[in-house]
């Protein structure tokens, strides 16, 4: 690799911010300031101390300018030699301090773009906007609205950003965090912990031309009103977004009585269940269940790659997703256990509840009931006593319970509860659940916008990125692929970027 042209610095290059720093110092000493209040002070030296940085960045980039060794030539990627040194040629850069200036020598030839290597030196952003204060907008966006986010930006950096110059921005940040996640070393987790692998979905409300399907065309004519017609679930709005975890958990045994206590002993003696740690996720709505699927065994993959530890899947009971799952697994020739979200099941037992007791009292004592033996016993056993119960009443409606008899005899398999409390398993979706309201419906359900695809993708990597704690280390990929995009791809000769 040739190593990059090092510029002669000038001398007092920073005479203007130390004439800043001066006045600033002079200001400090005046007997008004002396005087004043903490915050009034704090108000001016974060005013003034912004002036001053933003003068030194101007003043340093100003030296380099100065400095720059004229080349005799340079030569494009597309071969064409550029002899024609104009210097000059200047750009604005809008940093977290304010607008600079970066002024370099421009190389060109006919019928060809300028081509500029101080810019390849300073690794220049394509945007106006810097690295550094991309990095900000995209943790503001991806946390708050994108009103929010243009105030706050407004408010710390000085800088009028409009809301779609942000979302272009977060939607360009993104870009890279696939790459970054096929790359990324996984260290293998502890042979004696249990890998747990989840995946839910969730709606989010999109731009008609983002929808998978196109919405059905609203009806003609009045129409009464509708108590939740503010619901963009129900007007066929929505896209559905796929959410993934995978995390270790050390196996915690437990019984029955640890998740439905009867007594007052019980309740004392409970034993609390698996912690997750080393959570990862992933989210997004361009891509549907099959190849979120393919990512989330793709993740496990790297963190048991021999198949030594006990590999987990907990759904709420999606067919979709348990078929995919248990394809998945079979194709990779990992053996895997498929358990069914135990509250899930719950929300059945009072359904079927509702039919057969009149009151509040009633139902939650069926539901206790039922819900205990299905975590003591064989979950047959439920389904035959239902199925009797469900016979005694006759002809008579009972639309709950034949949905919990056959909610529950098609999930036979994966409602071992028994057993996986026994063996120290989780037996509930609490993480999956808590990721998609964090990631999903915390920032997209807000404001009631509609997203378009490539905005809510983005969007959604950025905020899996931030929660698994990776936007510092990907920020650093990221930058070096912009670098090869717009700086190194342009040149025959290769650079590299310095750290």
């Amino acid at each position: 690799m040739a190593p990059y042209p090092t510029p002669t610095p000038v001398i007092d290059a920073f005479a203007v911010s130390r004439s800043i720093l001066d006045r600033i110092i002079t200001r400090l000493s005046d007997p008004e300031m002396i005087g004043c209040t903490e915050h009034v002070l704090e108000e001016y030296v974060t005013t003034a101390g912004r002036d001053l940085q933003r003068q030194l960045i101007q003043d340093q980039l100003d030296a380099r300018a100065a400095a720059e060794t004229r080349l005799s030539e340079v030569t494009g990627a597309d071969t064409v030699v550029r002899r024609r040194a104009e210097p000059g040629h200047a750009r604005q850069v809008a940093t977290t301090v304010g607008r600079v200036q970066a002024t370099r020598i421009a190389y060109r030839a006919p019928a060809v773009s300028n081509l500029h290597p101080a810019d390849m030196i300073l690794a220049l952003p394509e945007r106006l906007y810097s690295f550094p204060l991309q990095k900000t907008i995209v943790h503001e966006a991806a946390t708050g609205s994108l009103r929010h986010a243009a105030d706050t930006l407004h408010r710390i950096t000085g800088q009028r950003i409009s809301t779609g110059q942000l979302m272009d921005t977060v939607t360009a940040a993104a870009r890279d965090i696939r790459d970054f996640y096929q790359h990324q070393t996984i260290a293998a987790g502890d042979p004696g912990d249990l890998l747990i692998l989840t995946i839910d979905a969730t709606g989010i409300a999109m731009t008609p031309t983002s929808l998978r399907n196109p919405a059905p065309p609203p009806p003609t004519g009045p129409q009464p009103p509708h108590a939740r017609l503010s619901e963009p679930e129900r007007t066929g709005r929505t896209r559905m977004a796929t959410v993934i975890a995978c995390y270790d958990a050390r196996p915690a045994v437990r019984t029955a009585a640890d998740i439905l206590p009867a007594t007052a002993t019980e309740r004392a003696a409970r034993r609390p269940g698996p912690t997750a740690t080393g959570r990862h996720l992933d989210a997004s709505v361009e891509h549907g269940i099959t190849v979120m699927t393919r990512r989330l065994f793709d993740h496990a993959q790297h963190r048991d790659p021999h198949h030594r530890r006990r590999w987990i899947a907990l759904v709420d009971g999606n067919n979709h997703q348990i078929d995919r799952t248990a394809a998945e697994a079979h194709d990779r020739g990992i053996t895997i256990t498929i358990i069914i979200d135990f509250i899930h099941v719950l929300q059945y037992l009072w359904d079927a509840a509702a039919d057969l007791h009149p009151t509040q009292p009633g139902r939650a004592g069926f539901v206790e009931h039922t819900a205990r033996n299905l975590l003591d016993s064989n979950p047959a056993q439920v389904i035959h006593q239902l199925t009797i119960t469900r016979h005694a009443l006759g002809d008579h409606p009972a639309p709950g319970l034949d949905r919990a008899i056959s909610y529950l005899t098609a999930k036979q398999p994966h409602l071992h509860y028994r057993q996986a409390l026994a063996m120290g398993w989780p037996i509930a979706t609490g993480v999956i659940e808590g990721a998609c309201r964090h990631l999903v419906k915390d920032r997209l359900a807000i404001t009631g916008a509609r997203w378009s695809l490539p905005g809510a993708e983005a969007v959604l990597l950025l905020r899996a990125l931030i929660t698994n704690g990776d936007l510092d280390a990907y920020w650093t990929h990221h930058i070096q692929q912009e670098h090869q995009r717009v700086h190194t791809s342009h040149y025959q000769q290769q650079y590299e970027l310095a750290a």
